[in-house]
Order: structure tokens, then C-alpha cells, then sequence
């Protein structure tokens, strides 16, 4: 008889399912299934005494550990290392780790919680439940703003409340899951919108839609007056572009009501660049900053499975930062938390391929399709009804 032999490729997800492709036994399935992914932790400023430590530990039982070469270098204290093995071999290290001085006890703490760590599997948004995992969900953008960067504001129109009706009603015609109505523009160079103002815009539509609109409608916000009186309304989520920094009220109103919230990274809730010099490791440094407002926000009373969390594209991003994150997202997913995705449209998308805004469809497809590969759970769009059959497809080939 002639041997079928091949090399496969197996994500994470995909594991499980291969093993049980070819029957095996369940109780070897739940046995195997963590020999047969491979992780990989990134470790900044260790201890060179810890880091060489972590290294023989990790070798003795089959595992790796990569060392930047400060860890070899006489007078350096600190360095990087990326520790390799699957979750049977960081089973084994951890409790090695915790005997261990020069801070490895905490290190291994922190690495059970990585390695252990439980996603959150699914949310209510208003009267929907979204599971995550199961497909993409896409959030319809309505712009009640004379100025939106992509030229698709309502406000300056006239019948502005009955165009947004009729406008949310073709969204959600086309496939939107939620709608996110905000009134004020964070284009860059964009001038901050007076409570009084955004409330003239972002209110009275809300009355209507809540009435007439049959899914969660999200408040784009990161004031928490009206946050308040829109979720005493009944909008269904916030999304903050500060990602609760601005206002210490605004995580309190989202625990009272009960009710979940995007946390979106931004340096200052405007688009554009960074300043320069402002990113040490523009991956690295979102990500944990994204970890410090997930602690800030379960501190305050917000319940895990309303955590909702957003890298920010574009906000404090200039093309290159984007396209790092976008290529990464797989990362923030290692957060435990679905993740929302905002590309449609934008400056990076306009860059690559030199075309305005309103020319930024097959651009922004692309990214979202790139998204979902990556684990992406929400995209947040203008183009909903071609985003809608982008996603049909791509949630086919992918999940």
C-alpha cells in the first residue's frame, strides 16, 4: 500500500477540528488538541538573570526561548526574549518559573493568565445576541456631521432626521447588524462639537430610530451626558473614541446602564499621525495600552462579555502604523475580547492606492477581508451592502 503523506497547515481553531476530521477519540482530542498549538509570548525589559533562567527552563522541557543579544552583553540589565512552545510545554514551565527569583514568579503568573486565558464568547447587544466566532458582524456608519472626512454627512442636508431614518432603513436592508450614529467629526485638524450641539444632532435622530429601526443602535460619543440620555433613550452600546480617558463618568454611566462599549486606542480621539518619535513598538504600545483601559473598565463596574475593544486605525496612526496593526490584529485578540475593526475609507487606504475617499471600496474590501483572516469580529463601514457579500464570502472560507 502507498502512503498519502503531506505537510498541513493548522491555525489555532483549526486543530480541534482536524483531529476530529479523522475520529479521533474525544478524550485523545482534549489531550492533544494543546500539544498541537504552538504559542508564541513576547517579553520587553526582563531581566537578563531571569531571561537566561527562563531559557534553560524552557530547553529542559522541549520548549525555546529567543534572547536579544543584551541577554549576552556585560553591563546591560535588561532585555527581549520570545518564549516558544505549545501549551503543554508552558503547562510544565510555569511552575518551574514559580521558584524561581529575579521576578519570575510574577512573570509566570502573568504568563498563565495569557496561556489559560478564557475569550469572551458572546454578547447582547440591545435584544440581539452576538456570538463571536460564529461570522462577522458589520456595524453601518451613520455620520450626522457636516464635515465627515468621507463625505458622507447628513446634518447639513435638509430633512437631515428623516434622511437618517431612511438612510439607517437601507442599511439595515443591506445587512447592517448595528448602526453607530455620531455627531461629532474626528477628521484631523477637526474642531471639538459643544454638548449642546451634538446633542441638536445626535438626539433627535436617536428618538426616531430606536422607534423605527429593528437592531442595536451604537451612540459614537465620548461625552457621558450624552451617552446617558442616549442610552435612556435606548441605544444599545457606546463607542468611544477615547476609549473612557476622557471622561472618568463615562465608564460609571456604561456600568449603570448595563450596556456594552467599544474602548477605542486613540492618542487624542482625532484621525491623523502620530506625532513624531510618539511609538517605541506601535503594535506593542497599543496593545497594552488597550490592557490598561480593559482594567480601567472592569475596575469601574463594566462587565467582561460588554468589552468590546478597537485598535484604532487611523486615530494617532499615520500609513505605516496602520498597516502594522491591520497585519497584527490576531494579537489584540489574545486580549480575550471581540474585536471591532475601523478601516472603511480611510487616509492609509487613500495612500496605498492614491485615491480619495469616495474611491476607497476595493481598498476597503480588502482590509476587511485581511480583518476577518486575522479574527476580526465587528467592521465598522459606510459601503455596508458590498461589505455585507465581501464578509458572506470570506466568513465561508475562513471560520
Amino acid at each position: 500500500m502507498e502512503y498519502r503523506i503531506r505537510e498541513i497547515h493548522l491555525d489555532e481553531r483549526e486543530v480541534e477540528k482536524e483531529l476530529e476530521r479523522i475520529e479521533v477519540h474525544p478524550v485523545g482530542i482534549s489531550i492533544m488538541k494543546n500539544k498541537g498549538k504552538i504559542r508564541f509570548l513576547k517579553i520587553e525589559n526582563i531581566d537578563v538573570r531571569a531571561a537566561n533562567i527562563l531559557k534553560q527552563e524552557m530547553l529542559s522541557i522541549g520548549g525555546e526561548v529567543a534572547l536579544s543579544r543584551d541577554a549576552f552583553y556585560l553591563g546591560k540589565n535588561e532585555c527581549r526574549a520570545i518564549v516558544m512552545g505549545t501549551v503543554h510545554h508552558f503547562n510544565r514551565l510555569i511552575p518551574k518559573l514559580k521558584l524561581q527569583p529575579f521576578g519570575l514568579k510574577d512573570l509566570a503568573e502573568e504568563m498563565e493568565k495569557i496561556i489559560h486565558r478564557t475569550p469572551v464568547k458572546a454578547t447582547r447587544i440591545g435584544d440581539t445576541l452576538f456570538e463571536w466566532g460564529k461570522r462577522t458582524y458589520i456595524m453601518g456608519i451613520i455620520n450626522l456631521t457636516p464635515d465627515s472626512f468621507s463625505g458622507d454627512g447628513l446634518y447639513s442636508k435638509e430633512r437631515f432626521v428623516d434622511n437618517a431614518l431612511g438612510y439607517a432603513c437601507l442599511l439595515r436592508e443591506w445587512g447592517a447588524d448595528i448602526i453607530d450614529i455620531g455627531g461629532e467629526s474626528t477628521r484631523p485638524g477637526s474642531e471639538e462639537v459643544s454638548y449642546e450641539e451634538e446633542r441638536r444632532r445626535v438626539i433627535t435622530v436617536l428618538r426616531k430610530l430606536v422607534k423605527d429601526i429593528d437592531c442595536p443602535i451604537s451612540v459614537d460619543t465620548n461625552k457621558w451626558e450624552i451617552a446617558k440620555e442616549a442610552l435612556h433613550l435606548g441605544a444599545s452600546m457606546i463607542n468611544d473614541v477615547w476609549g473612557l480617558k476622557k471622561d472618568k463618568e463615562m465608564a460609571k454611566i456604561v456600568a449603570k446602564y448595563n450596556v456594552p462599549v467599544v474602548i477605542m486606542h486613540s492618542i487624542d480621539g482625532r484621525g491623523g499621525p502620530p506625532p513624531e518619535g510618539y511609538y517605541k513598538d506601535v503594535v506593542s504600545d497599543v496593545y497594552f495600552s488597550l490592557k490598561e483601559r480593559i482594567e480601567f473598565a472592569l475596575e469601574n463596574g463594566i462587565k467582561p462579555h460588554n468589552i468590546i475593544i478597537d485598535p484604532g486605525i487611523g486615530f494617532g496612526k499615520g500609513t505605516e502604523e496602520n498597516i502594522k496593526i491591520l497585519s497584527k490584529l490576531s494579537e489584540f485578540k489574545t486580549l480575550g475580547y471581540p474585536l471591532l475593526v475601523g478601516t472603511s475609507r480611510k487616509s492609509f487606504i487613500g495612500d496605498i492606492l492614491s485615491l480619495p475617499p469616495e474611491e476607497r471600496l476595493e481598498g476597503t474590501i480588502s482590509s476587511v477581508v485581511t480583518s476577518i483572516a486575522k479574527g476580526v469580529d465587528i467592521v465598522r463601514v459606510h459601503d455596508v451592502k458590498e461589505i455585507k457579500r465581501a464578509t458572506i464570502v470570506a466568513d465561508r472560507i475562513l471560520r
